[in-house]
C-alpha cells in the first residue's frame, strides 16, 4: 500500500475511476480534501454541456416562465408594434401612449411612463391587472398572474419590428428577456445540477455504508463508501458530458450519467463480493490444512 500512496493523486484518480478493482484498491488513498476536490471536477464535467448550450443560445420561450403573460399577447398589439425598433438601449418610432385592455390584461405602448410597477424585480405587480406586457422607453415590464415580474432593460439590444405577427413579438419579447436573465439562468442550472449530484453521491455512500453493515461487502470507513460513490461517478461523468457537448438534453445527460453510476456500483459490488468469498475460502483453506498438519 506504500507505493499506492507514493502515486500522484491524478494517477491514483485516473486508477481508480477505470474499474471496481482500482476503485477497491485506490480509494482507500484519497482523504477527504482530495475526495472534494474530484466531486467538484466530476460536477464541473456534467455542467460544462449545460453552460455550453446556455452560451450559445440567444431566443428563449418565455412561454415556460409566464405562460399567461405571453399568451395575452394578440395580432392587435403586434400591429401596434409597428415600426417600432430598438437601439442603443432606447425605445423609438410607434405612438406616444396606446393599450389594450382585455379582462385582466394589460398590453401597452408606454412612451410616457404611465404605468408605473410596485415590487421588486422578479415579483413586480401592475396594479388592477394579472398579466401586463409594457414596452416603455427604456425598458420592457412584463408581469405574469403566477406571481413572476420583470423589468427587462433594453440594453445593447437592436432590434426593429417591421409588420410584426404574434409570433414574432413573443420572440422579440424573450429575446430581451434572455438576454438580460442569462447569467441568473445560467446559475440557477448550475445549481441544480450540483444539488442532484450531491445528493445521488449522498444516496450511493449512504447505500454503500449500509451494505457494509450487512457484511456483504468490506468498506472500511464512511469515508471509503464516499470514495467509491464518487470514483464510480467518474467514467459516466465524462461519458454523460461527452454526449452533452455533442448535443445538449438535461434529461439525456442525466439518464446517461444515471444508468452509468448504476452500472458501476453493481460492477464493484459484483467484484467486492467476489473477493471477499474468495479471501474466506483461503483463510478457510488454511486453517484445514493447520487441522491436517496437528
Amino acid at each position: 500500500m506504500k507505493n499506492v500512496h507514493n502515486e500522484s493523486f491524478m494517477i491514483r484518480s485516473l486508477k481508480a475511476s477505470v474499474s471496481p478493482s482500482g476503485i477497491c484498491r485506490y480509494g482507500k488513498t484519497f482523504s477527504w480534501l482530495q475526495l472534494s476536490f474530484l466531486f467538484m471536477f466530476l460536477t464541473s464535467c456534467l455542467m460544462a454541456p449545460f453552460t455550453m448550450s446556455f452560451l450559445k443560445m440567444d431566443r428563449f420561450s418565455l412561454k415556460l416562465v409566464m405562460p399567461a403573460a405571453l399568451s395575452a399577447v394578440n395580432d392587435r398589439f403586434a400591429e401596434q408594434l409597428n415600426g417600432i425598433q430598438i437601439r442603443n438601449g432606447k425605445l423609438t418610432g410607434g405612438q406616444r401612449f396606446d393599450q389594450i385592455e382585455e379582462g385582466n390584461h394589460l398590453l401597452a405602448v408606454d412612451m410616457e411612463h404611465e404605468w408605473k410597477p410596485n415590487g421588486e424585480n422578479g415579483r413586480l405587480r401592475v396594479k388592477g391587472y394579472d398579466n401586463a406586457v409594457i414596452f416603455q422607453p427604456d425598458r420592457l415590464i412584463i408581469t405574469d398572474q403566477n406571481g413572476m415580474g420583470f423589468s427587462v432593460r433594453y440594453g445593447k439590444a437592436d432590434a426593429r419590428l417591421t409588420d410584426p405577427g404574434v409570433y414574432e413579438t413573443e420572440a422579440v419579447i424573450g429575446q430581451l428577456w434572455l438576454a438580460q436573465y442569462k447569467p441568473m439562468i445560467m446559475m440557477l442550472g448550475c445549481a441544480v445540477i450540483f444539488l442532484i449530484q450531491l445528493f445521488f453521491t449522498a444516496v450511493l455512500a449512504g447505500g454503500i455504508w449500509m451494505a457494509k453493515l450487512s457484511k456483504m461487502i468490506d468498506i472500511a470507513s464512511c469515508k471509503e463508501a464516499a470514495s467509491a460513490a464518487i470514483c464510480a461517478s467518474a467514467l459516466p461523468a465524462f461519458a454523460a458530458a461527452a454526449i452533452g457537448l455533442i448535443r445538449f438534453d438535461l434529461i439525456t445527460v442525466l439518464m446517461v450519467h444515471t444508468c452509468g453510476v448504476t452500472l458501476m456500483i453493481a460492477f464493484l459490488f459484483r467484484y467486492m463480493a467476489k473477493t471477499r468469498r474468495h479471501n474466506e475460502n483461503v483463510h478457510s483453506g488454511g486453517r484445514h490444512d493447520k487441522s491436517a498438519v496437528v
